[in-house]
């Protein structure tokens, strides 16, 4: 699948992987902002009980930033906290001391903003327990938000066999408000409504286990979901917590591989926001639909996972020195199909054992995490990505943060590559100045990228015969070149000629892709007077490529 940002003229972008039509001239693709950055974000840490005598707990914000010259503000309650700057891939662990009480409303909310793009990650961790949540941006959040069921008992995971102790406190829903006056409806057991001033929450207790409850708010609110000492262990226990997804107008489909597993399988369940009690992990019937979130139990672990249709194309972990010496792993899931080309750094994977998802055309796999970063990649189809560390008694994860959904042959995409195909026919000369004043180049990839490129342009343009593409024949020597973003000109490297071309150098001098399959999209020289539309191109800035 690729995933392009599109321009067939100057007044349409496609987005082929989505299909959308959107009113604007070339742009890079992410009409939804389906990734993990944003500007500005909301935080705040629960209540953590996860050992029965007094212990300093760890509550820290990771910020990893995506360009170069990125400022980051904290704050809470209104004051200032401290800025940081940050340059390009960089990760930066920030301790705060704000911890709820069980107060029905409060301030303590932690905004950051920033001028740049950047990815938020929350850690939560006391004693042997530790919870660690991806936060979703402002411009990601909903004012609807159905509530998942809970579990109905506290496990003690170091029994043989593990024995159930009955619940000693209600899960808690933790709603944030972003930065306007609000009215949260809390619905499903003694309906009511709470006022929000900006940036303040409210806490619900879900006292009524066969209650459905559900969010309404009048302005977008994040929403956690969890339990401070759900699962006990040597006298002490782990809290739970995780950032629930808006209500999605469509039903969303979620898989859930066995690769999950822990070895406390017969534990696992899920709970699916919208179904009155928790179902029975069934690894026969991995899959459920759900207009809401879909999280994963096993003792200690709330995991959220992410639907089919936000699959994305690069995914960044990053191994927190707080977080310890704990074995960690990612667990990959892919299309059956495509499951060659996942990449982890330059690579792909060094003989991943695949284990088939029932009844859906995907499969997953673990890879052990031993970097301080890690990135996964796929240069042609859309995956999922997910965290997991556990030992004996420690057990937490999350969704990988993801970069981009877009792919791209070259690496794991920062900003998508650019196209542009123009509505005039003209030289081959006059196809480099107008591309240039677009801000592009004269498309000038090599032949397995153009060839790659040539079905989605015929896709889209059916009528269009062949374009110009950036390759020149030198008049002295009859030496193929090609235009380069960066310089003038550069040697050719894998190219795609048509039968019986190029010919010879008397022949003509700039060359012409075909868009018709039944040519298998081959490049022809002709004349650079022949008058044709240009493919004008920008290439992706990466976070991690193949030369890298």
């Amino acid at each position: 699948m690729m995933n392009l940002g599109w321009v067939l003229d100057e007044s349409t972008m496609i987005s082929l992987a989505l299909l959308l039509i959107l009113p604007t001239a070339h742009a890079q693709l992410g009409p939804l902002n389906l990734n993990s950055s944003g500007l500005q974000f909301l935080v705040a840490f629960p209540e953590n009980i996860a050992h029965y005598h007094p212990i300093t707990s760890l509550k820290a914000i990771e910020i990893f930033s995506l360009e170069h010259g990125t400022v980051v503000e904290y704050k809470s309650d209104g004051i200032p906290m401290l800025n940081d700057q940050m340059s390009r891939a960089f990760t930066k662990t920030v301790d705060i001391g704000v911890e709820l009480r069980r107060n029905p409303t409060s301030n303590k909310t932690i905004q950051i903003k920033s001028n740049k793009p950047i990815i938020v990650r929350t850690i939560n961790s006391k004693d042997q327990s530790i919870q660690t949540s991806l936060v979703k941006a402002t411009d990601k959040l909903g004012k609807v938000y159905k509530i998942p069921p809970t579990p109905s008992t506290i496990t003690e995971i170091l029994a043989d066999p593990p024995s159930e102790i009955p619940e000693r406190a209600p899960f808690t829903v933790v709603v944030m408000n972003t930065g306007a006056a609000n009215d949260v409806q809390w619905k499903g057991d003694g309906d009511r409504t709470v006022s929000l001033a900006p940036f303040e929450l409210a806490q619900f207790w879900m006292s009524n286990v066969a209650a459905e409850y559900e969010v309404d708010a009048t302005e977008p609110v994040s929403v956690l979901f969890g339990h401070p000492c759900f699962t006990i262990f040597n006298c002490t226990c782990g809290m739970m917590v995780t950032p629930l997804d808006p209500e999605s107008a469509t039903e969303l489909n979620y898989f859930i591989p066995t690769d999950f597993m822990t070895g406390i399988e017969k534990q696992a369940v899920l709970l699916v926001a919208g179904n009155p009690s928790p179902l029975p992990y069934d690894p026969d019937h991995p899959a459920v639909q759900s207009f809401g979130s879909v999280l994963f139990h096993i003792p200690g672990l709330l995991l959220s996972i992410l639907p089919e249709e936000e699959f994305a194309a690069c995914f960044k972990i990053h191994g927190n020195p707080k977080l310890g010496s704990i074995p960690r792993f990612a667990v990959v899931v892919v299309h059956e199909d495509h499951k060659d080309l996942v990449h982890h750094g330059t690579i792909p994977l060094d003989a991943p054992v695949w284990s088939p998802i029932l009844t859906t055309h995907y499969v997953s796999t673990r890879v052990p995490l031993d970097g301080h970063q890690d990135v996964f990649w796929h240069p042609e189809s859309l995956m999922a990505v997910y965290e997991l560390g556990t030992s004996e008694t420690t057990l937490f994860g999350n969704p990988a943060p993801i970069i981009s959904q877009s792919t791209s042959l070259k690496g794991c995409v920062l900003d998508p590559e650019l196209v542009n195909i123009g509505v005039e026919e003209m030289g081959w000369v006059e196809s480099i100045r107008f591309c240039r004043d677009l801000g592009l180049e004269l498309a000038a990839m090599d032949g397995v990228e153009l060839r790659f490129l040539a079905p989605k342009l015929h896709a889209m343009k059916k009528t269009l015969a062949q374009v110009w593409i950036g390759y020149r024949r030198s008049s002295l020597t009859g030496d193929w070149y090609r235009l380069n973003w960066l310089l003038d000109k550069e040697a050719v490297g894998v190219t795609h000629w048509g039968e019986g071309e190029p010919g010879g150098k008397e022949e003509g001098q700039c060359a012409m892709m075909s868009l018709d399959p039944n040519k298998d999209f081959g490049w022809s020289d002709e004349s650079c007077c022949t008058s044709a539309v240009p493919l004008c191109y920008k290439p992706p800035k990466l976070l991690i490529g193949l030369q890298e």
